[in-house]
């Protein structure tokens, strides 16, 4: 645990190695813990680490700082405690504000960058879901709540990935039976997150930068959970595949566009968590670019 502001601890994960410092950023909803069959595989070559941001899993979770600005500082100061001079940071999907953000903020303390379905400009979002509401998720049953393996089982059916176990215990509350009960973090704080986000400021990086993006080629791999759908939710997800295509390309133009030093990378019929979809190819790529000079 790293104090970056009083009463403000972040849990910080270090699985290792002796090379230059990477740390990784979870998305909306996670932990660190969600790298955990990720992350490791670098630490031959590389210092490898993750931050929990504030509100989600051990990390704290105080009424205020949930804006773009203050997560980038929490980062600041986690690094400044582990003095870690310049670091690469690795960001999945909204997390990909807080590399931007980072990045054209402390250019100096970065080395390079890697967005892991991360770099879109969010500000739209909330304009976006108005227009096409996603389709409920599959219900929880009673049996998928018994245990955090059901729990895991249950997010693998109704979200399409099979995150570890750690993460499940990491951001969930289990009763003395063992049985879900709660999420660690309340809804609030996840909208007041989705509430700071600003228009990515590409242009000031001018550290090296890579992209991935999971293009979706229909509804279904938009909704994993898709073929389970009545026809009202089959038709909700056809129009959240056609409102959010667009946006989507857009986002990758975008990049393409402001990026000084940017590349992308699209996976097609990838799944938003494409560390865990398309994790052998998202590593090799990704080494790669770790590892130019």
């Amino acid at each position: 645990m790293v104090a970056v502001a009083p009463k403000v601890s972040l849990e910080v994960l270090d699985w290792g190695g002796s090379g230059e410092p990477v740390v990784f950023l979870a998305g909306l909803g996670n932990s660190a813990h969600v790298f955990d069959d990720f992350a490791p595989q670098f630490a031959d070559r590389f210092h490898v680490l993750a931050i929990t941001r504030r509100g989600y899993g051990a990390s704290s979770q105080p009424g205020s700082g949930y804006d773009v600005g203050t997560l980038a500082a929490d980062i600041r100061a986690v690094l400044d405690t582990l003095r870690l001079a310049r670091v690469t940071l690795v960001g999945h999907s909204i997390a990909g504000d807080e590399l931007t953000k980072f990045g054209s903020t402390y250019p100096e303390r970065i080395a390079k960058l890697v967005y892991l379905d991360a770099a879109h400009d969010r500000t739209g979002l909330p304009n976006l879901f108005q227009q096409a509401p996603r389709p409920a998720p599959l219900p929880m049953l009673a049996a998928d709540s018994v245990s955090p393996t059901a729990v895991r089982a249950y997010i693998a059916r109704a979200y399409g990935m099979l995150v570890p176990e750690a993460e499940v215990r990491a951001t969930s509350i289990f009763g003395p039976s063992g049985r879900y009960q709660r999420d660690v973090t309340p809804d609030s704080i996840g909208a007041a997150i989705v509430a700071g986000v600003e228009h990515p400021a590409y242009a000031r990086i001018t550290a090296p930068a890579l992209a991935f993006y999971a293009v979706a080629d229909s509804a279904a791999d938009l909704i994993p959970a898709y073929a389970a759908l009545d026809s009202a939710g089959r038709a909700a997800g056809q129009k959240v595949f056609v409102v959010f295509t667009p946006f989507a390309r857009s986002a990758r133009e975008q990049f393409r566009r402001e990026v000084r030093q940017g590349r992308v990378i699209e996976l097609h019929g990838a799944h938003h968590y494409v560390f865990i979809s398309n994790a052998t190819e998202v590593a090799r790529d990704m080494r790669a670019f770790l590892l130019a000079r």
